[in-house]
């Protein structure tokens, strides 16, 4: 049997693959690199900052939106302060400064991260598990996922992707770029039980249960950077079936105005 579905963390214009003893399952994101990007408007994000404690560090720009030079400008939507607008760009500039460690597969794998299995798309997501509860929230140098393509004829890194600690929820995410940075999760994606390598094993509903010896990826927090252009702006998430849900409220936003950032 043949399922078609997204998955969390690819670009617009990836095709995931995946096959299982129980058939084979195509997981496809909302277009390839010659698709449009979608319309969808993305509303504000309403989250609230989790409080500090002094097992989590949270790497975010200073509230000073003049403390630093950045070379990422970014064009905001009516609503986004110029403080969002600050600490989406340094998260850019950041990112795209510590990515560089992992610039194939095997450095990622060189430092615990390992893949979930979507490497017959050409993009292969790389997560290393020990970081989602590690106390550190938006690092650029622990990021919890890194996401390659393959571009030139090699598998290169093209975008990290965040998460909060597992247990947290939308009340949780802090406010890094308002709704320039929209966080999702994913409520209906079974994963393997591994602890050092979870891959991907198909999809329930949002209610429903996952095989036995899977669990849903549940109700995480995640946020993507992208470090090369991206149809719908450098933090762009998916849509489609198994994109995963975004905040009650919101519609999956498709940011064409920074579709040239970085």
């Amino acid at each position: 049997m043949v399922q078609k579905l997204s998955y969390f963390g690819h670009r617009h214009f990836a095709r995931l693959i995946v096959c299982s003893l129980a058939g084979t399952l195509v997981l496809a994101a909302c277009g390839g690199s010659s698709s449009s990007p979608s319309a969808a408007a993305s509303k504000g994000t309403t989250a609230t900052t989790a409080p500090a404690t002094a097992a989590t560090t949270t790497t975010l720009a200073g509230s000073n939106p003049n403390n630093r030079t950045l070379s990422i400008r970014l064009a905001s939507p009516p609503g986004v302060t110029t403080a969002e607008q600050h600490r989406a760009e340094q998260l850019i500039e950041s990112t795209i400064a510590d990515l560089r460690r992992f610039q194939t597969p095997a450095e990622a794998y060189a430092a615990g991260y390992r893949s979930i299995g979507d490497a017959l798309t050409g993009d292969e997501h790389y997560v290393n598990w020990s970081y989602v509860n590690d106390g550190h929230i938006l690092d650029p140098a622990r990021p919890e996922s890194i996401v390659y393509e393959n571009r030139d004829g090699a598998q290169q890194a093209v975008a990290a992707m965040y998460m909060l600690p597992f247990g947290s929820t939308f009340a949780s995410v802090p406010d890094v770029g308002g709704s320039l940075t929209q966080w999702h999760v994913h409520r209906n994606l079974c994963l393997t039980n591994d602890p050092q390598q979870k891959l991907v094993a198909g999809l329930t509903s949002l209610n429903g249960g996952c095989p036995l010896g899977t669990s849903k990826a549940g109700d995480t927090p995640m946020l993507h950077v992208w470090t090369v252009p991206n149809p719908c702006g450098p933090f762009a998430a998916l849509e489609g079936i198994g994109a995963g849900q975004v905040p009650a409220g919101q519609t999956r936003q498709c940011d064409t105005r920074n579709a040239q950032v970085p």
